[in-house]
Parts: C-alpha cells; sequence; structure tokens
C-alpha cells in the first residue's frame, strides 16, 4: 500500500531500506467515496493527505454556491489546506473526491515525529513546498491570459487530467465558464484536424 509513497520520497531523496520500512507506522490509510468529502470549509484542516488513486479536488465556494476549483490531486500527489493545519483556523477550502479514491493521511504531530526520524524528509518536505509554490505562480499567471492560452498550457501540463476529471471541472479550474471551453476544445480539435490532413 505505501510503494508508491516510498517511491515518492525516493524520487528527491535516498531512504534506506530501514527507514522506509518506518514509514507506514505514520500514516493512516482511508478509502473515500466519490463525491465524499475529506475536508469541508470552516473545519480544521488536522492532516496532509498522499493520494494512492483516483482523484480529489480543492475549492472554494463564493456567496453565491458556486465553487471555484484550485487544485486536483492525482495518484502521487499531495493535497491539504496547509494554511488552516499550520494556524489551526477555519479552512477556507472544501476537499473531496471526484472517483472513488484512496488516501494516506499525515497529521502534523506524526509528521513531526516523521521528520526528527528521517531528516532526509525535511529536504523532501522543502522540495515539495517549493514545487507547490512554482505551481501556485504558474496558475497566477495562467489566469490572467486568454482562455485559449489558458487550455493550451493546462493541456501541455495536465494532458492526463482530461481523462480522470469532468469538463465542468477542469472549467472551474480555469476560471472560464463549460460553455467556453467548449467552445475552445472545439476550435483546438478542429485546428488539429486540419493540421493532420495538410500532412496528408
Amino acid at each position: 500500500m505505501h510503494e508508491l509513497l516510498i517511491r515518492n520520497f525516493n524520487r528527491h531523496v535516498s531512504l534506506s531500506d530501514a527507514e522506509a520500512a518506518r514509514i507506514p507506522d505514520y500514516f493512516q490509510h482511508k478509502k473515500i467515496r466519490k463525491k465524499q468529502l475529506l475536508l469541508e470549509e470552516g473545519d480544521i484542516c488536522k492532516a496532509d493527505y498522499f493520494v494512492l488513486d483516483g482523484c480529489l479536488r480543492q475549492y472554494e465556494t463564493d456567496k453565491a454556491g458556486k465553487e471555484h476549483v484550485v487544485q486536483f490531486a492525482l495518484a502521487g500527489w499531495w493535497i491539504s489546506d496547509l494554511y488552516s493545519m499550520l494556524t489551526k483556523t477555519p479552512a477556507v477550502y472544501s476537499i473531496d473526491a471526484l472517483e472513488d479514491s484512496n488516501v494516506l493521511l499525515l497529521d502534523l504531530q506524526h509528521r513531526e515525529k516523521l521528520f526528527q526520524e528521517i531528516p532526509a524528509l525535511n529536504i523532501y518536505w522543502r522540495v515539495i513546498m517549493e514545487n507547490a509554490f512554482i505551481a501556485l505562480q504558474r496558475r497566477i499567471i495562467l489566469l490572467q491570459k486568454p482562455v485559449e492560452l489558458r487550455y493550451q498550457e493546462f493541456l501541455q501540463r495536465y494532458a492526463y487530467f482530461e481523462q480522470h476529471i469532468p469538463q465542468h471541472q477542469i472549467a472551474s479550474y480555469l476560471g472560464i465558464t463549460r460553455e467556453s471551453l467548449s467552445r475552445v476544445r472545439n476550435a483546438a480539435l478542429k485546428s488539429k484536424e486540419g493540421n493532420d490532413d495538410t500532412v496528408k
């Protein structure tokens, strides 16, 4: 069950067999059904979540009740409301499952113990936080671009998302309507078909 997690650790740091063998003791496994909430806005986030399989989304709900997706997480990804967890204040985001999923929970207390037990994971976590900050900067820049460019860049970075995530959720992530996404997708498909005909 923890093989994916340990491989993820080893992408950035080198763990000994003895260290890897201790890691499962710090995590709790949880199954989540499709549409089930893992974190609800207003609750205090108590853990980081590592996705083993399935797909999660993080979103906020505005005063009109409209949901705005800020992150997706597939197998091998982390997801959490870090601010809520560290400050012990109500979460501004909700996290739920877009499909049946399995996750590993790492609460703050166990995370601190894990980092003390295996110091190399402090380096791993720094890399993860740096990558998350870069992703946030890219997203801010992305939302300032024309709709067509948003979709193109989304496909360049996350083409595999389309196999797991409904189009209206992708539209929410891109900050556009479902109709706008449909128009852009159709235009992109026609352009690709035209290029294919030219090659022939």
